[in-house]
C-alpha cells in the first residue's frame, strides 16, 4: 500500500511540474505571439481601407466621366 501512495506521490509530483510548465507556454503564446498577430491583422486592416479608398475614388471618377462626359 505504501508503495502506491508513493507511486501516486511521484505521479501528482510529475503532473504538477507538466502543468507549470504548460502554463509558461501558454503565457508566452498570450504575451508574446497574440501581439505580434495582432500587430499583422492592424497592418492589413489598414491596406485593405486603403484600397477601399482607392476603388471608391475611382468609381466616382469614372461615374463622373461618364455622366459629364
Amino acid at each position: 500500500m505504501d508503495s502506491l501512495e508513493h507511486k501516486n506521490e511521484l505521479e501528482i509530483v510529475k503532473m504538477q511540474g507538466e502543468l507549470r510548465l504548460l502554463n509558461g507556454k501558454l503565457d508566452t503564446i498570450k504575451n508574446n505571439d497574440l501581439t505580434h498577430i495582432q500587430k499583422s491583422v492592424d497592418t492589413i486592416n489598414k491596406i485593405l481601407w486603403a484600397v477601399g479608398l482607392v476603388v471608391l475614388g475611382h468609381l466616382g471618377i469614372a461615374v463622373q466621366a461618364s455622366l459629364w462626359g
